[in-house]
């Protein structure tokens, strides 16, 4: 397994609210590195999306996607999931300190 930290961005076997289906999706690492040292080998994650047209008001572009290891531009989602960390495919990139800050200010938002 390979270490995850905060600010990762990796693709997931991302978890549909309304069925037990996943789809293979970016997202970013938000709990700890406290957290996920965890015996239970979970992470909790936000969404990320290239579908930048359909974002809330809230919802943030993330600016240095391409540094990140994106392929597109992209938009942090208001998702928030509890994971296994064998859901994760792969690590991509991390996120660069102007992304970071935008990605804290809208955990504050949604939470």
């Amino acid at each position: 397994m390979i270490n995850i930290y905060k600010y990762d961005l990796v693709i997931v076997k991302f978890p549909f609210a309304s069925s037990k289906k996943y789809k293979a999706r970016p997202a970013v690492v938000v709990s700890s590195n406290n957290y996920n040292s965890n015996k239970r080998n979970t992470l909790l994650i936000l969404a990320i999306s290239s579908n930048i047209d359909d974002k809330l008001s809230f919802e943030i572009t993330l600016d240095n996607w391409e540094d990140a290891g994106l392929l597109k531009p992209s938009i942090f989602k208001a998702s928030i999931a509890t994971i296994e960390k064998d859901y994760i495919i792969t690590k991509i990139g991390k996120l660069d300190d102007d992304d970071k800050n935008k990605l804290e200010n809208l955990i504050k938002t949604i939470c």
